[in-house]
């Protein structure tokens, strides 16, 4: 691998390519377009926190012109297109993957889940209330931890973690989502035959493809992350994946302008990263905390020149940014913070703090944040915005200026 040049590019170059890749400027609509875009960040983080639009919502908010939640539900729980399972994280991945999570889901001894680890001590004296679940879900069709609770055999937080481990092992899937409330019934009787009846992969298959899942996912590869291949591969195994497919002329490595750090790329994507330094459209995103451009914070810091840390779980007064800060950018560059709130009885986002990296900035950026922040409400059903503070100060007022001038909203 050693002889092996890497190949050189620009920094500008390296952001465009993953801005691009992820599909932040692809411009698709409806559902078919929200499955395309899922397609091809191959998997989408989900997360239970809601200051806005949950986490899954607004990393597609941000892909799609006209995006809807309801078009996510119903790829997941009507169509079955997709499905939510252990991937970075609890994921939203489309169902054609389906076989080879199913691996995982047989062997669940090779893997570490928070699930599995926190009933595993008391699996033996648990072994007749799985059966019980199991027997439940069979005979009565979908249910929740709820109907378990209301007829009083089980204790509520034993349902859950019941339902959470058949859940991790694949015997049962999510069937519906009623407000927070999740539906369980059996895998065979919620997923298609089709995809039933498909070979589930040795492990070596399971590790290659969610190594090249991986790498497509994240676009630009680096052997320094502990998540490489969502795998619980060591700093010398993951090296020695590299270095082979390196040398089977499936992966290129990749010298950054100003980095230290030699990245990977796909060789399928490589022409797409050399050809990226075009110009593009300056547009400005909000980009969700856990959306796939941040899952590597020390690829971001080095390559967009930009410190991201999501505080949600700090206390108060260690907070720089705020509670809920979502990186903004625009065009190629993350410029700024955003921290926003709903108040959902009032339809008004409160804006805690809109802060930019720099003092200056120009008119055509407050006319696309505008756009962007107004799109942003219509997405919530907020008929007010409530900005608290802005760096620099004079933004408020700009920002609202362009506001008022789109007459939609006021201050």
């Amino acid at each position: 691998m050693e002889n092996i040049k890497p190949r050189e590019v620009s920094k500008e170059a390296a952001r465009q390519f993953l801005i691009l890749r992820q599909g932040f400027l692809k411009a698709q609509k409806g559902k078919r377009g929200t499955l395309e875009a899922v397609k091809r960040l191959e998997c989408v983080q989900t997360d239970p926190i809601k200051v806005v639009q949950r986490n899954q919502h607004l990393v597609l908010h941000s892909r799609i012109v006209d995006y809807k939640s309801s078009y996510l539900d119903e790829l997941l729980y009507k169509d079955r297109l997709m499905f939510e399972y252990w991937c970075n994280e609890k994921s939203i991945i489309p169902i054609k993957d389906f076989p080879y999570f199913r691996y995982r889901m047989q062997n669940p001894s090779q893997f570490h889940s928070p699930f599995i680890e926190r009933i595993k001590a008391k699996g033996k004296e648990l072994k007749d209330v799985i059966s019980h679940v199991l027997s439940e879900i069979r005979k009565h069709g979908p249910l929740s931890t709820r109907e378990f609770k209301q007829k009083g055999k089980i204790k509520g937080k034993v349902v859950t973690s019941v339902l959470n481990l058949l859940w991790d092992r694949g015997d049962i899937m999510i069937h519906q989502v009623e407000g927070n409330r999740r539906y369980y019934d059996l895998t065979e009787r919620v997923l298609p035959q089709k995809i039933l009846e498909q070979e589930t992969p040795s492990i070596e298959g399971y590790e290659r493809f969610m190594i090249e899942k991986y790498m497509r996912a994240y676009g630009l590869v680096d052997t320094r992350n502990w998540r490489f291949g969502w795998l619980p591969l060591k700093a010398s195994q993951r090296k020695i994946v590299v270095k082979e497919m390196v040398e089977e002329n499936k992966l290129c490595p990749v010298k950054i302008e100003g980095v230290k750090h030699v990245y990977y790329v796909l060789n399928e994507h490589l022409s797409f990263l050399e050809n990226s330094g075009r110009s593009i459209s300056e547009k400005v995103h909000f980009v969700a905390p856990l959306d796939n451009l941040l899952w590597n914070r020390r690829m971001i810091s080095e390559i967009f020149d930009f410190n991201y840390a999501w505080e949600v779980y700090k206390v108060p007064e260690k907070r720089v940014y705020g509670y809920y800060a979502m990186p903004v950018l625009y065009g190629t560059r993350l410029i700024g913070r955003l921290d926003p709130k709903l108040d959902r009885q009032n339809k008004t986002m409160i804006v805690n703090s809109l802060l930019l990296e720099e003092k200056n900035y120009d008119k055509g950026f407050v006319i696309e944040l505008a756009k962007t922040m107004q799109r942003f409400l219509r997405f919530h059903d907020a008929s007010r915005v409530n900005i608290v503070r802005t760096q620099p100060k004079e933004l408020e007022n700009a920002l609202m200026r362009a506001l008022n001038q789109l007459r939609e909203f006021k201050s």
